[in-house]
């Protein structure tokens, strides 16, 4: 026959606990560092995400240059077919 002692029950409900808050800190430290991770990957695409635009910007900046400039050549163009024109009458 088996004796349970109530001594023995409260050991085994603390040993219980111990290994309850042990787990709960086992799984709050996962959770921190799959949140760091997660904070790191996120710093890493907004990081990206700011180089993308600053590119797009000055591709932005240097299409509207080059447009500038061919519209100024296409004047200059303009100007040199209505001297060309006026020289041939």
């Amino acid at each position: 026959m088996i004796f349970f002692d109530s001594a023995n029950n409260n050991n085994n409900s603390d040993m219980a606990g111990n290994l309850l808050d042990l787990i709960s800190v086992l799984v709050g430290l996962e959770n921190l560092m799959e949140n760091r991770q997660q904070s790191a990957e996120n710093d890493v695409n907004s990081a990206n995400q700011r180089q993308a635009k600053e590119i797009l910007d000055d591709l932005h900046k240097q299409f509207d240059k080059q447009n500038a400039m061919l519209e100024y050549q296409n004047h200059l163009l303009e100007e040199i077919k209505l001297l060309l024109k006026g020289e041939e009458k």
